[in-house]
């Protein structure tokens, strides 16, 4: 299990949520949450299917915003402000927060152009040398350089399935965020790809600060150094993720570790 208690209890939050509530018309889906993700960490959200924690995930870069039916309310603050001020610019805020879904989606553009996309329609480049260090740095970081260097012009949906995913987190790093959000991102993975995003996660955590929505109890447990239990749009319970499974402090929360509610 992945956890150092020290930096653990010494990190401070990067992002605070409280009492958000996350309504899809009349039917509510997160009901009163408070959560701090600490800087330079991984936070897993786990929970049984349809418990609201990818729902609870994409309040932190406004990707609700994109269904009409959905209202969040309260309060999510990151860089000093609350994330649904009216005059919060959502485009430079996925910039900073960055998300990497469940399915790989890379654009049908070449691996090159998949990662320098941000970074253009951001303006970050400054001349062709600096888009292209900008383009290796990221493949870099995503593990995934050493693999695809002499077929950078090729299409990114040639790439197999784990290596599409690098290439999104490499395309979600180009624009330098300061934290990345993954939605299940090895749910549609083999296990040796899999294998290979959580080293990624695992080496990524020096530099940003990694949400992850999981299904898989035992990815909590290997990766995260804190993880947060949500059960019927509720958070349950949340702390160090040692802790989460080998001493829960709520009966809920403890039956879903032994497999008796999920």
């Amino acid at each position: 299990m992945n956890t150092d208690l020290s930096k653990a209890e010494a990190a401070s939050p990067i992002m605070t949520a409280r009492n958000v509530d996350v309504f899809y018309g009349k039917k509510q889906a997160i009901d009163n949450v408070s959560l701090d993700i600490p800087e330079n960490q991984i936070t897993a959200l786990i929970g049984p299917s349809g418990c609201g924690k990818s729902t609870f995930l994409r309040c932190f870069n406004r990707m609700n915003d994109t269904i009409e039916i959905c209202k969040v309310t309260g309060d999510i603050q990151f860089a000093g402000q609350n994330i649904y001020d009216p005059k919060v610019d959502v485009v430079a805020l996925r910039s900073r927060i960055g998300m990497v879904f469940q399915k790989a989606n890379p654009f049908p553009k070449s691996i090159f152009d998949n990662v320098a996309y941000g970074p253009r329609i951001h303006g970050l480049s400054e001349s062709k040398a600096h888009l292209e260090d900008i383009v290796i740095t990221s493949l870099k970081r995503a593990g995934l350089y050493d693999e695809v260097s002499d077929r950078l012009d090729e299409p990114g949906t040639s790439l197999s399935g784990g290596q599409q995913q690098r290439l999104c987190i490499a395309r979600a790093i180009a624009v330098d965020p300061q934290i990345i959000l993954m939605d299940e991102p090895c749910s549609a993975l083999d296990p040796i790809a899999t294998a290979i995003i959580e080293n990624l996660m695992d080496s990524m955590k020096e530099k940003y600060t990694i949400v992850i929505v999981t299904h898989s109890m035992q990815q909590a447990a290997r990766v995260s150094q804190k993880t947060a239990f949500f059960h019927l749009g509720e958070l349950v319970e949340s702390g160090d993720t040692e802790t989460i499974f080998t001493n829960p402090a709520k009966e809920r929360t403890q039956n879903y570790i032994s497999g008796r509610i999920g």
